[in-house]
């Protein structure tokens, strides 16, 4: 590559970073990118299967990062999501797994709490039924 080709790589880069944003919320990942031509792509947390951090020797140069994201259901050479020049790609991808994890968790407590008095009640059932039967079967042998 010369050395005249640098500054146009960086200009290019610049431009591209500067027409893109990812922000994660609590649900999902958005990522909006383009200037003449807007893109938005919304990514549940939970479709992400993995996230891959990438840095070729040019991008090292320009102490650039990709974070590509994998979800479920999709082919696996191209990734859904491909995000180069994060500012702090380790932390950024660190947050969203995080934040995935956390809703992993999250979710089957807010169901498991009704489940578990679901099953306290059914197993409260099945006790008094048990005891019912225990007292036919013991007058059946205390009859003549």
């Amino acid at each position: 590559m010369s050395t005249a080709a640098a500054p146009l790589l960086q200009a290019r880069f610049a431009d591209n970073l500067a027409n893109m944003s990812a922000k994660l919320t609590e649900r999902k990942l958005v990522v909006r990118r383009g200037l003449l031509t807007r893109t938005e792509n919304t990514v549940p947390l939970d479709k992400i299967t993995d996230m891959a951090l990438i840095q070729g020797p040019l991008m090292r140069l320009f102490g650039l990062q990709k974070l590509k994201v994998d979800t479920a259901g999709q082919s696996s050479n191209n990734a859904l999501i491909s995000l180069v020049g994060i500012v702090d790609a380790d932390g950024f991808r660190a947050a969203v797994l995080a934040q995935k994890e956390h809703l992993d968790h999250k979710e089957p407590s807010s169901n498991g709490h009704d489940s578990n008095h679901e099953q306290l009640m059914l197993l409260r059932e099945i006790r008094s039924s048990l005891v019912n039967i225990e007292s036919l079967l013991a007058r059946e042998k205390s009859a003549p």
